[in-house]
């Protein structure tokens, strides 16, 4: 291999070509990022800068070409590879699975030369945390951030890897001046050390800044290169474009003053925001400004019913009586929030579908499917809009981000709003698509509807906006108009009131353990043995043999039985499954182990191993089909539940006869009283919590199943862990055929059948999410303790067969609901309205 030197480049792609179906992605590009340089990849959405990027961290693999990196030219690489190479990228959307903590995501993010111990990991990420500016709980999850904390904590471990190379995707779309400019702080600590920069964005000002060299592709080809400084900012558009823009913005409004206002708000008080007031007249365009974080974009969302919110507000006069989203709507307010595809989008779902939802009454007036009506109504609301979509049924997610936003603006047309509310409407748009959605906005405007903005983007606000509102401390400083409305007054605003109030951190700490998924583990736990304590209470009370020694062996080993099926089931639900071949293997591993069961006890010992040994088999299998087959777990796991049930009938069309008295003796071992096979299935559970929780291939498994894309972003092989799941689980299934096993001592092909929706109890109770990623196995092994002692006490009870369906199931249905009421506690404790400041503290809003 080669050895790199300081004159050597630090990334190197050489005729890198990308075909997808119907699309040539990447024609012939190539690219070098020299060290100490800031490589700018410009062109608009679609042009291939993803795809590009895509192939140089190992996420995508390209058709033919070579990779240059280290000094090694490679024609394809894996992500791991290429971070221990020295290449470290931050996403346009963050790589961070929402299931884990912001620490396991680091860890995960890291190359193995840079990882810390998982012990200290907390600390020093905190550390880390410290010296970059940034306040965040290293203990938070993911999902429960905002985009914003997201990126940032994806910079701070790109910085965390000491790279020779750093790839920055559109890295400022979530960020406020303030970010920014700390932002570009670490691009040039990093450029004094001698790393090369690649930097994509759409803001051609922040490549004039401080890029030194430029591409631009444009329909997957390179149509122009060289240095920043040998171009203008107009000539930079027309390469990306293809064509000249004489005007990026349209003329602004002319409407008279002393119209009704179409959009009142006054006093509106929320989490972030105190004493707003304004109004906005059909036909103009107001922006909401101000340094990121200063309740601007709270504001919007409440005025959306998206958020908590006291005073008053009303639409051409009518008061909105009720704070919710729906209400809004039927009022006539239209919002299109910043994040489009985790909220405002259907992902799996067609254009013509995203478009006509919200106004699924006017698209079928009588309640019926009216297919010609949907599509004239589509039609008629991207009309002017060019979306790029191959068809109106192709999946929204597969357009351009542009083309995205637009869907959006035509939905919000389709509904004939009063009020339009956008957040961040350019956000991830190249140059092209922002002069055509300015221009819808403005005529939105012009019809008649009053348009409200928030943008971090101050040009934005000064081109496209009729008055802006600064925001400062949760409070608008300035209101300006007209001539007003600079970028220069915008940005010197809001960067003076920041210091004249101190300037807060870069990213506004978290309370520690606040954001932690607490009642998805060892928490809940708790409440599941306090549950178990709770009913034997109960029981002895009312039946004092419940307590008797024989009754609570019998109780303890079957438990162990469901605890191991819980177990396995958790696994597969971990990476986004569900195994239905679980029974069906509990019953196959008990009748293999039952052939063995009238020999010596070496021979006996030697039938549970084969047994063992099927379950891994039949995982192989449930495996290869989900993961090489591309089948969906369910239906994998249920045709080898039926195949796997009728090998176990096959092999015992009876029940055979019982174990020998030394086989039974010995599968009856006790220690300390507990059956020794429940002391097992409890070793198994902490050993799976410590890997689960500790290690990298626990970081893996949640990420796999949280969210595969990224998952695969941040270096995790999701086909991998879902092919692990399944050995494991189809492993532990046998196991706990074993545990059947040792309290029947017979083998009966129709045993064990009702443990697959038993072991989905299990994981629902231990408050497992059921759509992967998290899950707790400690939880787990409670789960399964207090379903028995629920079998175990109804019967002491003397309740009827029905009766014993209904306990069970508000038991059941008790332990589900606990971590809901708990997080919904919770939240609403985040969410409570901020203490007033003292008074003086902030000035008061201009008229």
């Amino acid at each position: 291999m080669a050895t790199p030197t300081s004159s050597t480049p630090g990334l190197v792609l050489t005729e890198i070509t990308k075909t997808y179906p119907g699309v040539r992605a990447l024609d012939s590009v190539s690219v070098t990022v020299e060290r100490g340089r800031v490589h700018a990849i410009l062109g608009e959405n679609g042009a291939g800068k993803s795809t590009l990027v895509g192939i140089a961290a190992g996420s995508v693999v390209p058709d033919s070409g070579t990779i240059g990196l280290a000094g090694e030219q490679v024609a394809r690489i894996q992500p791991r590879e290429a971070r221990e190479k020295g290449l470290a990228i931050v996403y346009q959307t963050p790589a961070l699975a929402p299931s884990l903590s912001v620490v396991d995501s680091v860890l995960l993010l890291l190359p193995e030369s840079r990882r810390p111990k998982r012990r200290g990991a907390a600390a020093w990420l905190s550390a880390h945390f410290e010296s970059l500016g940034l306040t965040i709980d290293p203990n938070a999850q993911v999902g429960s951030l905002s985009l914003r904390e997201a990126h940032l904590i994806e910079i701070a471990a790109a910085l965390a890897s000491e790279p020779s190379v750093l790839v920055l995707d559109e890295p400022t779309e979530a960020l406020g001046n303030d970010e920014t400019r700390w932002l570009f702080e670490r691009i040039d600590e990093l450029l004094a050390k001698n790393v090369g920069i690649v930097y994509i964005t759409h803001r051609i000002p922040e490549v004039v800044e401080i890029a030194s060299d430029l591409t631009v592709l444009r329909d997957g080809k390179v149509v122009g290169r060289g240095k920043v400084a040998d171009f203008s900012e107009d000539q930079i558009v027309e390469l990306i474009v293809g064509r000249s823009l004489e005007t990026t913005f349209p003329d602004k409004s002319s409407s008279e003053p002393g119209v009704q206002p179409a959009l009142e708000v006054v006093d509106a008080t929320g989490p972030g925001f105190r004493s707003v007031s304004f109004t906005v007249a059909p036909g103009r365009i107001v922006g909401l400004a101000g340094v990121e974080g200063n309740g601007q974009r709270e504001l919007l969302r409440a005025l959306s019913g998206k958020g908590p919110m006291a005073g008053t507000v009303r639409v051409n006069g009518t008061p909105l009586a009720r704070r919710s989203a729906k209400a809004g709507s039927q009022l006539g307010i239209a919002y299109l929030p910043g994040d489009r595809i985790g909220e405002a989008m259907f992902g799996k779902m067609s254009v013509r579908e995203n478009i006509v939802a919200p106004s699924i009454d006017l698209a079928m007036p009588a309640g019926f499917l009216d297919r010609p009506r949907e599509y004239r109504l589509t039609r008629e609301a991207i009309a002017g809009l060019a979306v790029k979509t191959p068809t109106l049924e192709t999946p929204v997610t597969s357009l351009s981000g542009g083309s995205q936003q637009k869907v959006l603006l035509a939905r919000a047309r389709l509904g004939d709003p009063k009020v339009l509310l956008v957040e961040d409407p350019t956000q991830g748009v190249d140059a092209g698509a922002r002069v055509e959605i300015y221009a819808f906005l403005r005529r939105m405007a012009e019809s008649g509807v009053a348009v409200v903005v928030l943008s971090t983007d101050a040009v934005e606000l000064e081109g496209l906006c009729d008055s802006v509102l600064v925001f400062s401390r949760g409070r608008v400083m300035v209101t300006l108009d007209g001539d007003q409305v600079t970028e220069r007054a915008i940005t010197g605003t809001a960067v003076l009131s920041q210091r004249e109030h101190e300037s807060a951190p870069v990213v506004s700490a978290v309370p520690s353990g606040a954001r932690r998924s607490w009642w998805r583990g060892e928490g809940q736990a708790g409440v599941l043995v306090g549950l178990i304590l709770v009913l034997g209470a109960v029981t002895t009370l009312v039946a004092p043999a419940f307590l008797n020694p024989l009754n609570i062996s019998q109780t303890l080993a079957t438990a162990g039985t469901l605890v191991v099926v819980g177990l396995a089931q958790l696994l597969v639900v971990m990476t986004g499954g569900i195994d239905l071949s679980i029974g069906s293997v509990v019953a196959l591993a008990g009748v293999i182990t039952s052939f063995f069961a009238h020999g010596s006890i070496v021979l006996f010992v030697a039938g549970v191993a084969l047994s063992i040994v099927a379950g891994l088999v039949v995982g192989v299998v449930n495996g290869l089909l989900a993961t090489r087959l591309n089948i969906p777990p369910v239906i994998a796991t249920l045709v080898t539940s039926i195949a796997v049930l009728g090998l176990a009938q096959v092999l015992r069309p009876q029940p055979s006869e019982t174990a020998t008295d030394e086989i039974m003796t010995l599968i009856g071992t006790t220690v300390a009283g507990v059956p020794l096979i429940l002391v097992a299935a409890i070793l198994i559970a902490v050993v799976l919590w410590l890997i689960i929780g500790r290690t990298r291939l626990g970081r893996g498994l949640r990420a796999a199943g949280s969210d595969p894309v990224k998952a695969n972003r941040m270096g995790v092989s999701v086909r991998a862990m879902r092919m692990f799941a399944s050995v494991a689980a189809g492993g532990l299934a046998a196991v706990a055929g074993f545990a059947l096993y040792t309290t029947t001592g017979i083998g009966d092909a129709n045993t064990g059948q009702t443990l697959t929706l038993t072991s989905v109890t299990a994981i629902v109770i231990a408050g497992a999410s059921i759509f992967g990623g998290s899950g707790s196995a400690i939880a787990v092994a409670a789960a399964g303790l207090l379903l028995e002692t629920i079998t175990s006490a109804l019967t002491f009870l003397s309740l009827s067969l029905s009766w014993q369906y209904w306990v069970q199931g508000a038991f059941v249905l008790v332990a589900a609901v606990i971590p809901l009421v708990a997080r919904f506690v919770r939240t609403r404790r985040l969410i409570a309205p901020p203490t007033a400041p003292p008074s003086g503290a902030v000035a008061e809003a201009a008229p």
